[in-house]
């Protein structure tokens, strides 16, 4: 059990001269409860008011910034939050259910482009002011400063895991 996170975080809490490399053990992990239970909330949230989640969410977000143009596969797989394994079959069940639709590149016929239907742009437009009510909701727990702080600093934390990955 000592080998565990949860066991380095409760060693790091009781030890005023906390290590860095425990610092970042608990800034990690602190960060993932929150990722997580934000993903589990805005995820309830969406299926309870739209029959929706948060993935297909995010393919509507990414083609209603795209515009008429649409994104190709691979480019919108690189912008997701879902895991590209699952990227086909959402597309496959987000198509069935008429918000998107695939046109075939006119310079380049392998590439398909995604770009969205009325539906979907309808749904999208529904979904945005919720979606961002709900995280405000949440998030105003800090003040202007402190939310401008926070995304600095993912930021910097962001900018770093580009570097090492």
């Amino acid at each position: 059990m000592a080998d565990t996170p949860q066991a380095g975080l409760a060693t790091a809490s009781a030890d005023n001269t906390e290590s860095g490399s425990k610092r970042s053990l608990r800034a990690w992990l602190y960060l993932l409860k929150c990722s997580k239970k934000l993903d589990q909330i805005m995820s309830d949230r969406l299926r309870q008011h739209y029959n929706s989640s948060l993935s297909r969410f995010d393919v509507l977000a990414h083609l209603d910034l795209a515009g008429k143009e649409g994104l190709s596969i691979s480019v919108l797989a690189g912008k997701l939050l879902a895991s590209k394994g699952n990227i086909t079959r959402l597309l496959d069940r987000m198509e069935q259910d008429e918000l998107i639709i695939r046109h075939q590149h006119t310079a380049d016929k392998r590439i398909h482009n995604i770009c969205l239907t009325g539906k979907g742009a309808e749904l999208f437009n529904r979904m945005a002011p919720d979606h961002e009510r709900w995280t405000h909701e949440i998030l105003n727990v800090l003040d202007t400063n402190e939310q401008e702080e926070l995304v600095r600093l993912l930021k910097t934390v962001r900018s770093r895991l580009e570097d090492v990955l």
